[in-house]
């Protein structure tokens, strides 16, 4: 038996960069600020009990130095979300779904529909007050998800999951 396998040359492969993606919802930026927002201020506690309660932190320079550097992680986790959701998209294709992410590290993941098992829509609490919702899609191998598109609208991520399920069951994996 002879195993042929043709090879498209380099520069003939279809190209992720050039595929056209779509920016995820405007509206998960607020999500993403309401999140680390929460998570601030909970830091904010944690430092305040701790400069009041830690006797060896009732200097100065403590006193000075934990907030500083609360209110530098503050700004700049702020400004680094701003970055990085910028670059936040996916695009649906024929077989695949593409998502792109990060800001510093960029990450591309292409995910064929004939290897994914089963999809889900996730809505957290403060996805649901903005009308968003995530996109997970689960392949074979792995106990958690292969793919999250988050900062979908509801409709949205409803409709991607019904239709890659129906591209699921349309093309079985080989």
């Amino acid at each position: 038996m002879e195993f042929l396998n043709n090879q498209l040359p380099i520069d003939e492969l279809p190209r992720v960069e050039n595929v056209a993606l779509s920016p995820i919802e405007r509206n998960y930026l607020k999500v993403l600020r309401w999140e680390w927002t929460i998570t601030t201020l909970l830091l904010a506690v944690a430092i305040g009990f701790l400069l009041y309660f830690v006797p060896a932190l009732r200097r100065p320079l403590p006193q000075v130095l934990l907030p500083g550097a609360w209110v530098l992680l503050t700004g700049a986790w702020f400004f680094i979300q701003e970055k990085a959701f910028a670059v936040k998209a996916f695009a649906i294709r024929d077989r695949d779904i593409i998502y792109r992410s990060g800001w510093i590290i960029q990450r591309t993941h292409t995910c064929p529909f004939n290897r994914i098992q089963h999809s889900a829509v996730t809505i957290g609490p403060l996805e649901k007050q903005f009308g968003l919702a995530s996109l997970v899609l689960y392949t074979a191998g792995s106990n958690e998800a292969d793919l999250r598109v988050r900062g979908l609208t509801e409709s949205t991520a409803w409709e991607l999951k019904e239709w890659i399920t129906q591209k699921i069951v349309d093309e079985p994996a080989d």
